[in-house]
């Protein structure tokens, strides 16, 4: 993976000129606050919004949770839309792509991205942080990979701290437990976990 950091076309650079022309226009700058993205993703899926292919690699604009963030990977024919997955990443700012002649202020390099539902068949594992029980469930947040994970198993006795794994699951957004009085953005229901 690291070897996409030495993409051909590509620079990482810093415009020293930015911004520059207000402070000597003389003229005030407009002073305005722009939502700024976390340094880092909170999940490592999202959707595509967008797919810019040049010099070899597809550029992927993707909403995380309502933020937008780029990465960088192989050639891909995903489309806007599509719900993509993606293991380890390599985080790069003030990356020139010579190819799309254009500066990201950040960028992720990715060595391959997966549809989210292949993500979710995979052998997952974690730390538990939170856990709560109700209606014969278990409602676990999990942190794995640096990402915050809920999941509903049958009621299982679990510890904070405990490591536990899983595979499967089916994901459900803006779920509401009405015996839990909670929304949760994303929860995967899973058949059961093993713990450690």
């Amino acid at each position: 993976m690291l070897a996409l950091a030495g993409l051909s076309g590509c620079s990482e650079s810093i415009d020293s000129a930015t911004g520059s022309s207000a402070a000597n226009s003389g003229e005030p700058a407009a002073v305005t606050e722009p939502r700024i993205a976390p340094a880092k993703p909170r999940q490592n899926k999202g959707t595509v919004k967008s797919n810019q292919p040049a010099g070899g690699y597809s550029y992927l604009e993707v909403d995380i949770d309502g933020d937008t963030f780029w990465l960088a990977t192989s050639i891909s024919s995903v489309k806007p839309g599509d719900r993509i997955a993606w293991q380890d990443y390599a985080m790069m700012t003030n990356f020139t792509s010579k190819a799309l002649q254009r500066e990201f202020s950040q960028i992720m390099f990715v060595d391959r991205i997966m549809s989210e539902s292949a993500l979710a068949s995979r052998p997952h594992s974690g730390t538990v942080i939170e856990s709560m029980n109700a209606a014969g469930y278990s409602y676990i947040r999990v942190e794995e990979n640096g990402a915050n994970v809920w999941l509903a198993v049958p009621e299982t006795k679990i510890e904070i701290g405990q490591s536990i794994s899983w595979s499967g699951g089916a994901p459900m957004r803006n779920f509401t437990s009405r015996s839990l009085q909670r929304n949760f953005d994303e929860i995967f229901f899973v058949n059961a976990i093993q713990g450690s």
